[in-house]
């Protein structure tokens, strides 16, 4: 099977290229200077250059709080990117996996969201990330795929992950926000989980993210319980609980955006992986490929 990866730069890109290989898919996956998602000859050429099986579209304008100040951007790389890589695989009669996110939701609950509910984003990144969903349910209808995703960590690009890694080994105390809660998801399991996807002729929307449901403040403990091996001698941090509102950002985020992956378990024919479990092993390869 053939794919063409738009986003192959990025976190995520970087495990799709890496597991792809292993599994014995071919992946084209152009750089930005070769291709830009907001054009709309360069976007139809690739995908006519290339004739791919399956195309996957990872590309995003993901700075959350700067698309505050960068509407404009967000929704050309997020909505009008997403619509013309749509409209290239309708002409090549080619399907799509289109990635998305849990910040299409406003959070206001207190159970895992499922592909059913509501959607009110709260913030720019995550109303440019709906209306990409929109557009390329609408060009392309049963032959795409719109997979949601939440609060991703992996080698390459900014995560949480690798800030708490970092702070942790700089600083004697830090405060995290408890009072949001979440799915993190390792890459590396989600571009399995991609992957086998590819395989299956499935459309519509589908949520994929590590099981459970936990607060950036008790995520940020279990990253510390795990990673002290890989703390430099004698470094000791504290984490606090702190709230959302003390620790402002420019964008609102969900206050409860856990994602419920039973329609993913049914197409799979196994269940999520545990976030916890997920952290373990990241942490370990990182581990293995620092050594």
């Amino acid at each position: 099977m053939k794919i063409l990866l738009f986003g192959g730069s990025g976190q995520l890109g970087y495990d799709l290229i890496r597991r792809a290989a292993d599994l014995n898919f071919e992946i084209v996956a152009p750089v930005t200077s070769e291709v830009d998602i907001t054009d709309r000859a360069e976007v139809g050429a690739i995908v006519e250059k290339t004739a791919p099986t399956i195309v996957i579209n990872s590309a995003a304008y993901t700075a959350v709080d700067l698309a505050e100040e960068e509407p404009e951007r967000a929704h050309a790389v997020n909505a009008l990117g997403a619509e013309l890589v749509a409209t290239a695989c309708l002409r090549r009669g080619t399907r799509l996996i289109h990635i998305s996110t849990d910040y299409v939701f406003d959070g206001e609950g207190d159970t895992p969201l499922t592909e059913e509910s509501p959607v009110r984003p709260l913030n720019v990144y995550g109303a440019s990330k709906l209306e990409g969903e929109r557009a390329v349910g609408k060009v392309l209808g049963d032959r795409a795929l719109v997979v949601r995703t939440a609060s991703l960590y992996g080698q390459r690009g900014a995560n949480f992950v690798g800030t708490m890694l970092k702070l942790f080994s700089e600083r004697e105390r830090i405060q995290v926000v408890a009072d949001q809660w979440m799915s993190p998801t390792w890459t590396g399991y989600f571009a399995e989980v991609i992957l086998d996807l590819c395989r299956i002729p499935c459309s519509g929307v589908v949520h994929a993210a590590c099981e459970g449901a936990v607060s950036w403040y008790t995520f940020a403990q279990a990253i510390l319980r795990h990673s002290s091996e890989r703390l430099p001698s004698g470094a000791m941090c504290s984490i606090e609980p702190t709230t959302a509102e003390v620790y402002a950002r420019p964008a609102r985020r969900p206050r409860y955006s856990a994602l419920d992956c039973g329609k993913l378990a049914g197409l799979l024919g196994r269940p999520p992986l545990n976030w916890e479990e997920a952290l373990k092993e990241y942490l370990h390869e990182i581990g293995k490929e620092a050594r």
